[in-house]
């Protein structure tokens, strides 16, 4: 997805926007100036379009500032990142020289801009207004309000409209597989990008954070390409403190957009950290196949049943991605890495894996027929009458029902396992919808 930035000097309502156009308080709003001090980022949608939304400090260059310099870095850095940019101005206060300094920093830029001249409360306001931040050189100026939620209609519309051609362009059916590597800092995922490769492709150091950058490397396996993109290392944002590191998070998060199998490093000395399964959940949530590394695995300690030991560990840390194969390599020493590129191939077959709709309806007909449905407790129990599998990636099941609410978290786990029972499913997410039938009567 697209990054869109919201800039603008100190307290003219950017942290305020950012919360609006997320739908939630995201962000610390404070008339106090450089509140908001590192960048802020969060999903966005409008209009069909997602989008990474970037709320980032206040500029403030007719006043000195401790943390001045820091937050020129960070906006420069969302100029340099961003597909479009938010420039926020105060249409109470009116442009001021550093909103003239910002708009002079942006058009250099050359990135696409739309001025969002907040705190206009009434009409008189915008008609006296306006003129002025037109003036700022941008062709595309809304009214906004953030705190009557007023003009972000408009706003949006305009944002969006700057990101057509931003999507990655990679297709599902390139014949290209694409492998995000991902985990915490200094889980060796350089280490084993380099060892994929045959050569020094990404900088390997001990220091936890080297790679800032999506690195992207092709090789050929089996006579398949294979994308790998190594990524920096994702931390917990409230431990994000380096002014790089929410764009480095923001990268990993578009490098699990961009893929269609992720490789989830996790340390051998350390696994399964809160952390850890946050990101594995962000893999299957956006429904890409997984596979769970356990990296640095000669630093395990050794015994007969250490593989075993560390699988129980993983079912029971994790059990919603009790579907991923496991493997355990050492990047370093090449230990084990052959058995990578086949479970990625695998994971790639399972993910456009298809059962019949004859298949399917037997299911629903032989199988189902003897479980003891969910039911409302008032007579009222779950009926399928058929069921069909969208076309597309990962596998999507659709069960037509006379009321889909009856459907229960269990029982859609049963259905989940069953759908396994019938066809190799590893390491894929399997989405599971449910449908009410037209004049279907209980």
């Amino acid at each position: 997805m697209a990054i869109v930035a919201i800039v603008g000097r100190t307290n003219v309502g950017k942290s305020s926007i950012f919360n609006r156009i997320l739908g939630k308080r995201a962000a610390i709003v404070d008339d106090q100036p450089g509140v908001t001090r590192d960048r802020l980022y969060g999903e966005a949608e409008w209009g069909g379009k997602k989008f990474y939304l970037v709320d980032t400090g206040g500029i403030m260059s007719e006043t000195p500032h401790q943390f001045m310099e820091l937050i020129e870095r960070q906006v420069d850095l969302a100029l340099e990142e961003s597909a479009a940019v938010i420039f926020v101005v105060d249409g109470r206060a009116g442009i001021t020289p550093t909103d003239e300094d910002i708009a002079l920093k942006l058009r250099r830029g050359g990135k696409p801009v739309v001025v969002a001249m907040n705190k206009l409360d009434n009409e008189r306001q915008e008609d006296a207004m306006l003129g002025e931040a037109y003036a700022l050189g941008f062709d595309d100026v809304a009214a906004t309000s953030a705190e009557h939620n007023t003009g972000f209609g408009e706003l949006l519309d305009m944002v969006v409209s700057k990101l057509d051609g931003e999507e990655y362009g990679e297709g599902e059916d390139s014949g290209e597989i694409r492998v995000a590597i991902v985990g915490r800092p200094n889980v060796g995922k350089s280490s084993l990008l380099n060892a994929f490769a045959g050569e020094e492709r990404s900088m390997v150091s001990d220091i936890a954070g080297t790679t800032r950058d999506v690195v992207d490397t092709v090789v050929d396996i089996d006579g398949r390409s294979i994308r790998f993109l190594d990524t920096a290392g994702l931390r917990h944002k409230s431990r994000v403190k380096d002014n790089l590191e929410y764009y480095s998070n923001v990268r990993t998060y578009q490098a699990i957009d961009r893929c269609h199998v992720a490789l989830v490093l996790l340390d051998a000395q350390e696994p399964a950290t809160e952390q850890d399964k946050r990101l594995v959940g962000q893999v299957i949530e956006r429904g890409k196949g997984l596979i769970l590394v356990v990296n640095k695995w000669d630093l395990a300690p050794r015994d007969a049943k250490t593989g075993d030991v560390m699988t129980k560990k993983l079912l029971d840390e994790m059990p919603f991605a009790s579907y991923a194969p496991r493997a355990f390599v050492s990047a370093l020493s090449g230990r084990s890495l052959g058995k990578l590129p086949q479970l990625i191939l695998k994971v790639e077959e399972n993910r456009r894996r298809r059962i019949p709709t004859a298949e399917l309806n037997r299911l629903v007909k032989e199988v189902l027929v003897f479980e003891r449905m969910p039911g409302d407790g008032k007579g009222h129990s779950l009926k399928i009458y058929y069921a069909t599998q969208a076309d597309g990636a990962p596998p999507a099941f659709i069960f037509f029902v006379n009321d889909a609410q009856l459907c229960s978290k269990s029982f859609r786990r049963h259905l989940d396992n069953t759908l396994r029972e019938m066809a190799d499913f590893s390491g894929v997410p399997l989405k599971i919808f449910m449908r009410n039938r037209e004049n279907a009567k209980n």
